[in-house]
């Protein structure tokens, strides 16, 4: 059974039709990609300033030294400087962590340790030298 004209002429017109809607789509698509394409930048364009802006950085409790002070946990991360702070007597060490790691001051270290505020400055920067020394030596 042959189709009539117009029934042709109808299929036709909605082929024509289905062209041009998927025409029109791809116009459209097109376009977008542009658009997107004038506003996006690629990761390898982009400084390394910002780029670690989005990174994250996790830590585990293995990767610290830690030292226990007045029930507080302090950890520390460089593994020369935990040795360092090992070697020294458990004053020096209990006064360097207090005021570099806890940000006392050494009015508030000697109060808090019933010693002579001069007492805790000559046990600090005697700490300071004995650990300056030890990185100096297990650095070379």
């Amino acid at each position: 059974m042959k189709p009539s004209c117009f029934q042709n002429t109808i299929e036709n017109q909605f082929d024509y039709i289905c062209k041009r809607a998927m025409e029109d789509e791809r116009k459209d698509y097109q376009r977008y990609i542009s658009r997107l394409s004038k506003r996006e930048v690629l990761f390898s364009d982009i400084g390394d300033y910002l780029v670690s802006q989005f990174s994250a950085i996790d830590s585990y409790s293995t990767d610290f030294h830690t030292f226990t002070l007045n029930g507080s946990t302090i950890g520390v991360e460089n593994d020369l400087l935990s040795e360092a702070l090992k070697n020294l007597t458990e004053k020096k060490r209990e006064i360097i962590l207090l005021y570099y790691f806890m940000d006392m001051n050494d009015s508030e270290i000697a109060e808090m340790l019933k010693l002579n505020r001069s007492t805790v400055y000559r046990h600090r920067t005697n700490g300071l030298a004995f650990i300056k020394e030890f990185m100096e030596e297990h650095t070379e």
